[in-house]
């Protein structure tokens, strides 16, 4: 892929020890790769469009797991899809229930 800019950062020893780890594990192509996708990820997570947002959240691997077994299993698509069903359905109960709230101090007057 050619890009039309080149730029330079400097980085702990620490850091660029982890990045030659991911690569030489073959999660990468390149330190250049990871670099690329962190910044079109930091880029698309703060440049917001519309009426979406980006959240990122760190779930416990049981959890994690949890989910994977849910989406192999076709309850969703994706764990972000089975994420957005979950919060949907978190969000329809929470609004029937503050309704129900209302509506019982509107039946005690």
């Amino acid at each position: 892929m050619s890009v039309p800019y080149r730029i330079t950062v400097r980085i702990s020893e620490k850091t660029m020890e982890k990045l030659e780890e991911m690569v030489e594990s073959f999660q990468y192509e390149s330190i250049s790769d990871i670099i690329r996708r962190a910044i079109d990820e930091f880029v698309e997570r703060h440049h917001s469009s519309g009426p979406v947002s980006r959240v990122d959240v760190l779930i416990p691997r049981k959890i994690l797991e949890d989910l994977e077994r849910d989406v192999s299993q076709g309850t969703a698509i994706s764990i972000e899809d089975l994420i957005r069903l979950i919060l949907r359905d978190y969000t329809a109960s929470r609004i029937n229930r503050e309704l129900g709230q209302l509506s019982d101090q509107k039946n005690l007057k």
